[in-house]
C-alpha cells in the first residue's frame, strides 16, 4: 500500500505513514498542524486496532515545534491509548536530529511514558536497523530480511 499523506494547506512537507513493509510503519512527520495531527492520530489507532505486533520508526526530521495544544493532544492520545501502544508495538525508533524536537520528544515522554523499547537516532540507516532488529526477535525474520533489504542493512 502506498503511503498515506496528510499535506498541509500552506504547501510545507506533509505528514506519511507508509507500511508497505508492515509489520514495520515509517510515520514521517511533516507540518505541524491541528488537521495533521488529527489525521495522523486516526491512522496510528486504525494500526493499533488492527491487533498485530508492529515496530514504528518516526521520522522528524522535517518537523518545526509543534504549538502547545498539538503536543498536549499528542500527550493525551499516547496516554489514552498507552495500552494499545504497550501490547502491540515492538518498538519505536525516533530520528530527532533538532535539539528542539529532541526537548519536545523528551517533555512529552515525561507526561506519557515509554512502556516499550525504543531508540533515538539522528539518521533513517541505524533505525532501520534497529527496527529489523526488533522484528528478527519478535520471530518474523522474513520481515527483517525485507526491512534489511529495502534500506540496505547489513544482517547482525
Amino acid at each position: 500500500m502506498p503511503p498515506s499523506l496528510f499535506p498541509d494547506p500552506a504547501g510545507s512537507a506533509p505528514t506519511t505513514l507508509d507500511d508497505s513493509l508492515w509489520p514495520l510503519l515509517v510515520v514521517r512527520f511533516g507540518a505541524a498542524t491541528e488537521g495533521a495531527l488529527d489525521a495522523y492520530l486516526a491512522a496510528r489507532e486504525a494500526y493499533l486496532a488492527r491487533a498485530q505486533p508492529h515496530v514504528v520508526i518516526i521520522d522528524t526530521r522535517a518537523l518545526h515545534l509543534p504549538p502547545t495544544r498539538l503536543r498536549q493532544r499528542y500527550t493525551d492520545w499516547l496516554n489514552a491509548h498507552a495500552h494499545a501502544v504497550r501490547e502491540w508495538t515492538l518498538g519505536t525508533a525516533y530520528i530527532i536530529a533538532s535539539p528542539a524536537v529532541r526537548m519536545m520528544m523528551s517533555a512529552i515522554r515525561h507526561f506519557a511514558p515509554l512502556t516499550t523499547p525504543f531508540v533515538v537516532t539522528p539518521t533513517l540507516p541505524p533505525s532501520a536497523a534497529w527496527a529489523a532488529e526488533r522484528l528478527q526477535e519478535a520471530g518474523l525474520s522474513q520481515v527483517a530480511t525485507r526491512v534489511r533489504a529495502q534500506y540496505a542493512i547489513a544482517a547482525s
